[in-house]
């Protein structure tokens, strides 16, 4: 009986194994402090709210990374990252999806709207 256990127990450790490597990287909002401020600007993110209602802050690290915060009334909604020196052009975005500050890496080629928690 204790082998079965065992072998079940096995099992489910290997067929929840493709679970939990789904299980998609968590970021926090990076530290500004640091950076450059570069620009402000509004923005329609979500098709249901009229007008420019996301802010857009644009800053510049050191070594040349460059960093959009996207916020709704005053809180943090997103980010992305992307450097004009790369050529492969890497451009990454993450959403808050939950309203913890834990930000998500989002597809970037699809249109994304603002999360419900913000609205």
């Amino acid at each position: 009986m204790l082998r079965l256990c065992a072998v079940a127990f096995v099992l489910c450790l290997i067929i929840s194994s493709p679970l939990f490597a789904r299980a998609q990287q968590k970021y926090i909002l990076p530290d500004i402090r640091s950076l450059k401020h570069l620009t402000t600007s509004k923005s329609d993110h979500a098709p249901d709210i009229p007008g420019k209602e996301t802010t857009m802050n644009f800053y510049s690290a050191p070594n040349g990374q460059l960093i959009s915060i996207y916020s709704y009334k005053g809180r943090n909604v997103a980010f992305s990252t992307h450097s004009n020196s790369d050529f492969q052009n890497t451009y990454r975005i993450f959403m808050d999806l939950t309203g913890e500050g834990l930000f998500q890496e989002i597809n970037k080629s699809l249109p994304w709207q603002l999360p419900v928690w913000v609205r």
